[in-house]
């Protein structure tokens, strides 16, 4: 899997590409959680999943660790430009009620 980071104001976007799985997930990991603890001030998480082939339950869950880090800092998780595929398997994760789905990175930084 590749992935990139931005920051903006007080958003992450992650763009996330490839396989997000048991041999991924503890790397990426990491890095988000590195990310958050160096930046305080963030507490949104856009994770841009366009190029995201798959997704397991150890993925699942290092995005659920990472929300309850958002929730607490009055934050919003987003997944923009998700494929059906990815989009069905976050949904039926239960991801639909604690995130918003959307178009477009601008699209979400307009309403944060």
């Amino acid at each position: 899997m590749q992935y990139d980071f931005q920051l903006e104001g007080q958003a992450l976007i992650a763009t996330l590409r490839g396989e997000l799985d048991l041999h991924t997930s503890p790397e990426f990991k990491d890095t988000l959680t590195k990310l958050f603890e160096t930046h305080s001030t963030l507490k949104h998480l856009i994770m841009n999943v366009k190029g995201l082939t798959f997704i397991d339950s150890s993925g699942l869950g290092v995005i659920l660790g990472r929300y309850r880090v958002i929730q607490e800092r009055g934050g919003r998780l987003f997944f923009v430009q998700a494929n059906p595929q990815i989009k069905r398997i976050l949904q039926m994760s239960g991801f639909q009620k604690i995130s918003e789905f959307a178009n477009s990175t601008e699209d979400v930084l307009e309403r944060v």
